[in-house]
């Protein structure tokens, strides 16, 4: 990958400087900026407002164009299959741009290059802050259009309170659903038990395995909550096996999302997501989703307060 970046760049630069090796007067170099920055400000309204043909649309529809995004590249038609999915999951995206810079290479090549802040809300209740991030833009005047080339985009992530939907959700009313002694199937003859009381702002919680009324395995879980991602962090440590370190937030008043801890930032990939609904106060069920797997859905009853 690094090899073909390389050679992408010795190209462009070769290119600029076998065929327009003239010095661009500054009047130009002014005209030049002008005209690139429409196209990256319509690259960057099209991130905002999740319009993901309108960011595209300063793409050049070429093989030979590449997007490398934190260490991996993609091509034209893969930006296509990987990002605009995800723009379908997003709410909005805010561009905070610190510093930019302009290289006018010759008078049909720029690279443009963006000091920021990516802040991106999704429509399950969470957000990533990409901060600091950094995208370098090589824009190539063809048929009297500036295209995007080749970009470059790296960012240190992580997730942050989605201010969209924290404003209609109290996550420390609503973790207080699974107060109580629930009960759920686990297979034949075998029964799940969580037993949640509140502790603060989180919960308190024992789960055990029961097979025909014989515990076959237990365990202590603590429910944290965490202010900075409007999240709650479970921490679950099993006798045998079992223990797990996840996240867990409503979506809405009736459901909420659970994936594990290292997906907390980018759960629309997560290798496995857990939904909760509750359809009454007394009855909740948990749909366990496993990436090219059918569904798992296991209905908890609520034995008592």
């Amino acid at each position: 990958m690094k090899t073909r970046i390389i050679l992408l760049l010795l190209l462009i630069v070769n290119f600029s400087c076998g065929t327009n090796n003239k010095a661009v007067p500054d009047a130009q170099k002014e005209k030049i900026k002008g005209e690139v920055k429409e196209v990256v400000n319509t690259f960057f309204k099209g991130c905002e407002e999740v319009n993901f043909d309108m960011a595209l649309e300063t793409f050049l529809d070429s093989p030979d164009l590449l997007y490398v995004y934190n260490g991996m590249s993609f091509g034209y038609k893969d930006c296509v299959d990987v990002f605009k999915p995800i723009f379908g999951t997003q709410i909005n995206q805010k561009v905070t741009i610190i510093d930019e810079k302009y290289a006018i290479l010759d008078i049909s090549t720029v690279m443009y290059t963006a000091n920021c802040k990516l802040l991106a809300n999704y429509k399950d209740g969470h957000s990533v802050l990409e901060d600091p991030a950094v995208m370098m833009f090589t824009l190539k005047k063809i048929n009297s259009k500036w295209k995007i080339v080749y970009a470059v985009e790296s960012s240190v992530e992580q997730g942050v309170k989605n201010a969209e939907t924290s404003k209609d959700l109290n996550q420390i009313e609503l973790i207080k659903k699974f107060v109580g002694t629930w009960k759920s199937e686990a297979g034949k003859d075998t029964s799940f038990i969580w037993e949640g009381k509140s502790y603060g702002e989180g919960l308190d919680v024992n789960v055990r395995f029961e097979t025909k009324g014989k515990i076959i395995n237990e365990g202590k879980a603590v429910l944290a909550y965490d202010k900075n991602s409007d999240k709650y962090i479970q921490a679950r440590i099993m006798k045998t096996s079992g223990s797990i370190l996840a996240a867990m937030w409503f979506t809405s008043k009736n459901t909420c999302e659970g994936v594990l801890y290292n997906d907390m930032s980018n759960p629309e990939n997560a290798k496995m997501k857990a939904i909760f609904e509750f359809i009454s106060p007394t009855k909740f069920t948990q749909t366990d989703k496993v990436p090219n797997k059918p569904d798992e859905v296991s209905t908890f009853t609520l034995l008592s307060k």
